[in-house]
């Protein structure tokens, strides 16, 4: 996905640039004084008492790599202890895409299910981060009623504009980015050049790269801007990568100046290094893995009446079954299947040695149909071609 690849590569330049700044010093200032801060482990505070010390109206973003299961253990407690402090907030994420925010809503007041929720969102295409990192925050935000803001641009919009600039739009289209794009941030663009040459793409446009990247973060944070205007006293909680975070002249700076005042910005150890002024607070966490998921080892896809097995990873556990390429699941372990979100959410909490029961039906050469059931254990190692 343009994005996501986007973005991964935004965030390993980063990286890259922090490292190649250290070394550069080094060579050349080798006899200047060399004082950087050093934080004292023992007089450190806690994440409650720094979010504790902020005021009850500001607004906080806190950053994420998002396949850390740390960094959405902070998000989740920053949550947690936000709202019983402030009871009246919101979250606006960057997971979502703007078009899709009435499903969130039916989703978050029990209208919809979640298979709904994700399936009318498109979650799993376009975002595609295991939903197990994000639903701890999406299930507190439901248990609680606290609204979920999608902050993100569309995939379409983006896409656009990576093949062809924001000249390749439509007039229609260019009607829904936001109207103040403010360019000329050297350290901004520097960032993104960096990225940009880190990952050489054939036929890739640096302007274009960089209207995408501005096109994120204006759209997030005026999205996170109007919010606020429309709800007077709420506060607002916003997670997004750490590259949308980090140095503040990403989201930060663009809400600041679209609110008129200042946000607090939080990021958390891994991808970047706590250099001055990369965030306000910097939660030293150190990495946790989510369980080992059980998988299918397909390639899935939604399809009339059920789950279409587009391909099969090496070994693959229903490939072991008799399960074969085009086949559709029908249902798992007595749960209907009609869509790809679907067989995710019956899979969610399954591991590595689970055995499950599918449901399938076979077309064979002569056109005629049969339904049968297999028993599938389930495998652990990720598949070579793209997991279900």
């Amino acid at each position: 996905m343009l994005k996501t690849h986007f973005l991964r590569m935004l965030r390993g330049a980063c990286v890259a640039m922090v490292a190649w700044m250290a070394g550069s010093a080094l060579a050349t200032d080798a006899d200047a004084p060399f004082n950087p801060p050093v934080l004292a482990l023992g007089q450190a505070p806690s994440l409650q008492q720094v979010l504790a010390s902020l005021p009850d109206d500001a607004t906080v973003l806190v950053g994420e790599t998002h396949t850390r299961y740390d960094h959405h253990l902070v998000q989740l407690e920053t949550l947690r202890f936000l709202h019983a402090r402030t009871p009246d907030i919101a979250i606006g994420v960057e997971w979502f895409q703007t078009p899709f925010q009435t499903h969130l809503d039916d989703y978050l007041a029990g209208r919809i299910s979640e298979t709904e929720m994700l399936e009318r969102t498109g979650y799993f295409d376009r975002w595609r981060f295991d939903y197990r990192l994000y639903r701890p925050v999406i299930e507190y935000a439901r248990a609680n009623r606290i609204p979920i803001v999608a902050l993100n641009a569309p995939v379409e919009l983006t896409r656009k504009i990576g093949e062809g600039g924001l000249a390749a739009l439509s007039p229609e289209a260019r009607a829904t980015l936001p109207a103040d794009y403010v360019r000329g941030n050297a350290a901004y663009d520097a960032r993104v050049r960096r990225a940009f040459d880190m990952h050489p793409m054939e036929g890739a446009n640096f302007a274009h790269f960089l209207d995408v990247m501005l096109t994120w973060d204006e759209t997030m944070a005026a999205t996170a801007a109007n919010y606020l205007a429309a709800n007077p006293g709420r506060r607002l909680l916003i997670f997004a990568g750490s590259g949308h975070i980090a140095h503040r002249d990403g989201i930060p700076a663009r809400l600041e100046r679209r609110i008129g005042k200042p946000v607090s910005t939080v990021l958390v150890a891994g991808e970047h290094t706590a250099e001055p002024g990369i965030a306000d607070f910097f939660v030293l966490s150190a990495p946790r893995e989510l369980p080992p998921a059980g998988l299918l080892g397909a390639f899935l896809e939604s399809a009339k009446g059920g789950v279409r097995v587009g391909g099969l990873a090496d070994d693959s556990a229903i490939g072991r079954a008799g399960i074969g390429k085009d086949d559709i699941l029908l249902a798992i372990d007595g749960t209907p299947t009609p869509g790809f979100a679907a067989a995710k959410l019956v899979l969610l909490d399954k591991k590595p040695g689970d055995t499950v029961q599918v449901r399938y039906r076979h077309r064979n050469w002569f056109g005629g149909e049969k339904e049968s059931t297999v028993t599938v254990t389930l495998s652990g190692e990720p598949p070579r071609r793209l997991p279900q």
